[in-house]
């Protein structure tokens, strides 16, 4: 596709793409001419000199230093005035730190720079040929395309081999599922060497049992049931009406199907607040015990408005034996006429602003996720450890201590969907995914408490020194001396470790991006 500038010339195969977007379709007048620093190498050396009456200098080594792009282009104007409109367009555009930078001539692979500076222009001029630099840290050009390998068992072991066919090294993700209960993940490769967990957990030894009561990834959403009766966090919701399971909402049209509880019918009320609602009764744990006072609850709230003025309330809330209320999770909407929302966690005895609520967040529910964590799919849990209830939100968890439900039995689990009394205009998407409920503290003598069960996904992430299980930060898994090593270029073999008494090795793959000089 040819593109035309002010210039009536075709874009240039050097065309700059800055975010996804080419300067030509933003900047009239603007015109790519051509580009330096792409293929220039230069080494930072470590010398010093030798001593008195030798020759020479004492090498140390080299070093990749950073890359400066230069870009040449042309900028013309019918007028002073619009040249210096259009120039100032120009470097609105460009400012910004750590820009992904594309060029016409390899539209799959990018840079990330800066805007170092542009050259200002002679007054009174109607064209001009200037020059403006970005600076890139990383000197390398990286590929958006995804290598996948996938691990597999040869000889007892389970490897993986990568052929890194860049000119840099790279830095891989592991995406390690697991297929049966595990206690301990090692990744060596020439490199070094990556360990998280606890290589000498048991499994046979006396321990607090941690046993998952409930999974509707595996199991679906039969355990929860349609309730009517009156609501624990607040008796004025009225559940006159009815959720549904079906596939999820999907923003994104490249990711994996799974099933959410959404709203199906509304209901009615004079006033208050009015929805669906399911509830789920805990069974009893490996010894015949109902009821948890230690208690991991983990879900997947999505919600999304489609245009302002929606409204709309999501709730997953805890409540005993005799149906009182523990703690609650919720995201909703009031806003009429804009788009403000906000994020809630509830308790009913501690509150920092004597609303009821523990912790508020606003929340901008749009589709973009820098917005709003829920935009595909919010990875959220709560968690009673005796008298303490810990909640998480968007990056950190907030714990509180109350010492009345020390001895509370987590009993229901509660999924709320509805509207407020007088409103119609409901949030476009509002459900519930994937739930999780672990009873944790339960005395055995078998089984340890493994760190990741079944069905877990653990992703160790070498470019952002991260780990995540099941969606949720966990660096303080990684073991003492561990590093996010990368892959040089050639050939590498990784091996991969799990707990001796591991039933079956996890499904693995190995995903980076190629980087070149």
């Amino acid at each position: 596709m040819a593109y035309e500038t002010s210039w009536n010339l075709p874009m240039s195969s050097e065309a700059v793409s800055l975010d996804g977007e080419y300067i030509e379709n933003h900047v009239s007048g603007y015109h790519t001419i051509n580009v330096s620093g792409r293929e220039s190498l230069e080494y930072l050396i470590t010398d010093e000199e030798r001593p008195v009456g030798m020759d020479g200098m004492e090498y140390y080594g080299k070093r990749q230093g950073g890359r400066t792009l230069t870009v040449r282009f042309a900028l013309t104007a019918p007028t002073a005035a619009e040249f210096m409109v259009r120039f100032r367009k120009l470097k609105n555009f460009c400012r910004g730190e750590n820009r992904t930078i594309r060029f016409a001539d390899e539209p799959n692979a990018h840079y990330t720079g800066t805007l170092e500076a542009i050259e200002p222009p002679d007054e009174g001029q109607l064209n001009i040929m200037g020059e403006m630099r970005f600076y890139c840290a990383d000197p390398y050009l990286v590929s958006d395309l995804i290598t996948t390998v996938t691990a597999s068992v040869e000889d007892g072991k389970l490897v993986a081999h990568v052929d890194n066919n860049g000119s840099g090294s790279v830095y891989p993700a592991y995406r390690i599922k697991h297929r049966t209960e595990n206690g301990y993940i090692g990744i060596v490769h020439t490199g070094g060497a990556f360990e998280m967990g606890n290589i000498e957990e048991a499994d046979t030894t006396p321990y607090e049992q941690s046993e998952t009561l409930f999974n509707t990834e595996t199991d679906g959403f039969d355990a929860f049931k349609p309730y009517t009766g009156n609501y624990p966090q607040n008796p004025g919701f009225n559940c006159n009406g009815t959720l549904k399971v079906g596939n999820v909402h999907k923003v994104d049209p490249a990711t994996e199907d799974y099933e959410t509880l959404y709203l199906d019918a509304h209901g009615t009320s004079s006033g208050g607040i009015f929805g669906g609602c399911w509830r789920l009764e805990l069974p009893a744990d490996s010894e015949g015990e109902v009821g948890a006072k230690n208690f991991y609850l983990w879900f997947q709230p999505q919600f999304m408005t489609g245009a302002l003025g929606q409204t709309g309330i999501i709730q997953v809330s805890l409540a005993d034996e005799n149906n009182n209320f523990i703690a609650c999770f919720e995201v909703s909407k009031t806003d009429a006429t804009g788009n403000a929302a906000r994020v809630v966690f509830l308790n009913g005895t501690v509150s920092d602003n004597g609303n009821g609520w523990y912790k508020k967040f606003d929340l901008l529910p749009t589709v973009y996720f820098e917005h709003n964590p829920f935009r595909h799919r919010g990875y959220e849990d709560l968690l009673k450890e005796g008298s303490k209830i810990r909640f998480y939100y968007w990056g950190a968890y907030y714990t509180v201590d109350i010492p009345a439900i020390k001895d509370k039995k987590v009993r229901f689990v509660y999924v709320f969907i509805g509207q407020y009394a007088g409103r119609s205009n409901y949030v476009t998407v509002m459900n519930v995914g994937k739930i999780l409920g672990v009873k944790n503290r339960v005395e055995k003598q078998r089984d340890v408490p493994n760190r990741y069960s079944a069905g877990s996904e653990v992703v160790v992430d070498c470019e952002s020194d991260s780990i995540t299980v099941r969606g949720l930060p966990r660096n303080e898994e990684m073991v003492t001396g561990s590093a996010f090593y990368p892959l040089p270029p050639g050939e590498t073999d990784i091996e991969f470790y799990t707990s001796s008494w591991c039933k079956e090795p996890p499904e693995i793959t190995v995903e980076y991006r190629k980087r070149w000089l």
